[in-house]
């Protein structure tokens, strides 16, 4: 590890930001706009700064202050182990001068304000500091260069903008081969090189000799620095320094080629150069997948773990020891879903995922994800699909395909663009769940689980008495949250809030605490029913219970349906306008069932008819009873069973998947469409809501919860 932890404040889009540990492949995630390109700015400045160039300054993020700092962390255990060996004592005159730079305990340390990192061993690592000022001088944490020197150094920083490759030339790589190893030129004298050339080149006399001198006489040129030295040496011993793919030129190749292998090949000269040498590289690879076929992307990655792994494999018994050579850094700032999930996949506890976002003040703020994870099923089944919920505005976790159709319907996402923002994920395996979950990859995504009503509680039947159900909770989502069902449940959340609430917390814990005791009586709670509705007659009483499972969820983000997705559109409120569709659509008229045999068959209402073709369409009554419930042979209750089914001669039961749910939906937006047309165009809008809310009032709490949330 070369850099071990970042500082930045006050600059930029950070007001106060510390990254403190860096894995050997991180990547930074997040929005637009979030900073990840900030992030690079400024570690490309702090170096820029080392080498003494001109540059202006970075902008304060706040002028209430007058300055801003970038504190770099470095890990320097290794280079101290190495300088201070009894076997290199005396054989270095750079190994004594790094030794007494750095180590020596009268050298300064950081004369600002030390970093406020936790866990940071003082005697293992060496913090530098570079000042920015308001009037755009700068100033480092020390005045001793060499130390400075040192550091840039021992510890160099690449980065590759991958939209401003170069894609033709690629002299970039050759700064990279010039600082990856160390040599001991000034043994090498000038004279020495060429007499060397001249003995070789020149058949009689000193022919090279004195084309050198004449050229050296006739111009005038600056002395090499050490790294042109080893670059020029490097290139003398290789075959050209002219870059191929497969044999072929550069201009032949694609550009997606070209941007692909110059990433790869500059990952493999880091990885290579380093592995037996003590300088610790970091590289800062933004957007890799620029031009990329998302395959290629995975490639990169593929290949860069096999690189990885390759070195790892033939280290030599050497570099076992406490003189293990550590990986490059590898940061790529990365919109590819498919690099986030092969870095998770492939490289397990040795790489960090590190989501940028913004808060209310337009502060970058930064989060180290939970990227791990113990559950190695979930590495098998992690997707694109999973992965790129990490670059969500929004994420709609919800159970099927209807609900899919829903909230993916083109009609409404023309009527609540917000919707277009927002990720709507069917999380079927409490698996993916619990590891997808926000909560879990610790990121500031708002999330809302949404549920049938059969996940949250059902209804028992109580053998005693028919007429009676026994509300009594499911708990199927053990991985968000646990509704205390049981006397002894939850016992060990209920003693944390109790501590919490005597130590004087807010009294939010108190109420949480009497809400979950209330829960406790409603387990087991008993209801009676209507035998043809399949309503709940204690209405009242059921909607009290129901508010207060629906308060204790929302901690949870979990929001459940009054039964299933499908009532959410076929209701009581909604009898008018899906009789409509139900005529327009299937040919099905409700005074087809009015009548039979010349008898008039008063008890079926309209209303009862919607509860009724619910069912068909894969609903449930509110005592959460479905189709097959009550078509069943054991169903003693022979007026619903006969009514079910004379309904089901006049229309099939549709599938889940029939598209029933488009068909309807387009229809009611496009009903609703046409009855505020004659409204003026700036309220429009606002009538289009209102009407919608009217008719679709549980699905349109859902929308404006998610339209709140971000």
């Amino acid at each position: 590890m070369g850099i071990k932890s970042i500082k930045i404040k006050n600059l930029l889009s950070f007001d106060e930001l510390i990254i403190r540990d860096f894995k050997d492949i991180n990547c930074i995630v997040g929005r637009n706009n979030s900073g990840k390109s900030n992030l690079l700015k400024l570690i490309r400045f702090f170096y820029n700064k080392m080498e003494g160039k001109r540059e202006l300054p970075p902008t304060l993020n706040s002028n209430y202050s007058a300055f801003g700092t970038i504190t770099i962390i470095y890990d320097t255990s290794r280079i101290k182990q190495i300088v201070t060996s009894e076997t290199n004592k005396g054989k270095s005159n750079f190994f004594k001068h790094i030794y007494n730079t750095l180590f020596k305990k009268e050298n300064e340390r950081n004369v600002f304000s030390p970093i406020d990192i936790d866990s940071v061993d003082k005697e293992s690592t060496y913090e530098l500091t570079l000042k920015v000022n308001s009037n755009d001088s700068t100033e480092w944490s020390t005045t001793n260069k060499d130390i400075i020197n040192i550091i840039n150094y021992l510890y160099p920083f690449f980065d590759i903008e991958t939209r401003h490759i170069d894609l033709y030339d690629w002299n970039k790589l050759w700064i990279i081969v010039s600082r990856l190893k160390s040599f001991n030129i000034n043994k090498l004298k000038q004279n020495d090189v060429v007499d060397f050339f001249n003995d070789k080149l020149s058949s009689k006399g000193n022919g090279y000799k004195e084309y050198i001198e004449k050229i050296q006489k006739t111009t005038q040129t600056n002395n090499y620095s050490y790294r042109e030295k080893v670059l020029n040496y490097v290139k003398a011993g290789l075959k050209g320094q002219t870059f191929l793919i497969d044999g072929q030129s550069l201009k032949t190749q694609s550009d997606g080629t070209n941007s692909h292998r110059f990433i790869e090949i500059a990952l493999e000269l880091l990885i290579s150069l380093t592995r037996r040498d003590y300088i610790n590289p970091t590289i800062y690879i933004d957007e890799p997948e620029v031009g990329l076929h998302p395959k290629r992307n995975e490639k990169l990655v593929y290949n860069l773990h096999d690189i990885y792994n390759s070195y790892k494999k033939t280290k030599n018994t050497k570099e076992k020891g406490k003189y293990k050579t550590p990986y490059p850094s590898i940061i790529f700032a990365t919109h590819s879903p498919n690099i986030v999930k092969e870095v998770i996949k492939l490289f397990e506890e040795n790489q960090q995922i590190l989501h940028f976002s913004k808060d209310k003040k337009d502060n970058t703020i930064v989060q180290k994800m939970n990227s791990t994870y113990e559950d190695k099923r979930f590495l098998n089944i992690f997707s694109d699909n999973e992965a790129r919920l990490f670059f969500s505005n929004f994420i709609l976790f919800v159970e099927g395909e209807t609900e899919l159709e829903i909230f993916r319907n083109k009609k409404l996402l023309e009527n609540f663009p917000k919707l277009k923002e927002i990720d709507v994920y069917k999380s079927s395996s409490n698996v993916l769940g619990s590891y997808i979950n926000p909560a879990y990859s610790n990121t500031v995504i708002p999330y809302l689980f949404l549920f049938d009503a059969d996940k949250i509680y059902s209804f028992k039947r109580d053998i005693s008495n028919p007429k009676i159900r026994k509300l009594t909770f499911e708990n199927k989502n053990n991985h968000l949250y646990r509704l205390p069902d049981k006397k002894l449940e939850n016992e060990q959340e209920v003693d944390k809030l109790v501590g919490k609430y005597k130590r004087g917390f807010n009294r939010k814990y108190k109420e949480k605490l009497k809400t979950i005791q209330k829960l406790k009586t409603i387990h087991n709670k008993e209801f009676s029913f209507n035998k043809l509705s399949f309503k709940i007659i204690e209405a009242k009483e059921y909607q009290e219970s129901i508010r207060l499972i629906q308060n204790y969820l929302n901690d949870y983000n979990v929001k459940f349906l009054h039964t299933t997705i499908e009532e959410v559109l076929i209701n009581t409120s909604l009898k008018k306008l899906f009789l409509n569709w139900l005529n327009n659509e299937h040919r099905v008229e409700k005074n087809n069932f009015s009548k039979k045999d010349g008898r008039k068959r008063n008890f079926i209402t309209d209303d009862l008819l919607i509860e009724y073709f619910r069912l068909l369409f894969g609903g449930k009554t509110e005592t959460l009873l479905p189709y097959k419930h009550i078509i069943d042979k054991k169903n003693k209750n022979f007026v619903s069973k006969k009514l079910l089914r004379y309904l089901n001669i006049k229309l099939n039961k549709q599938d889940k998947t029939s598209g029933w749910t488009t068909s309807y939906l387009n229809f009611a937006i496009e009903k609703i469409e046409k009855d505020i047309a004659g409204a003026p165009h700036k309220s429009r809008e606002k009538k289009f809501r209102e009407k919608f809310k009217q008719n679709f009032g549980e699905l349109y709490g859902i929308i404006t919860h998610i339209e709140t949330r971000f």
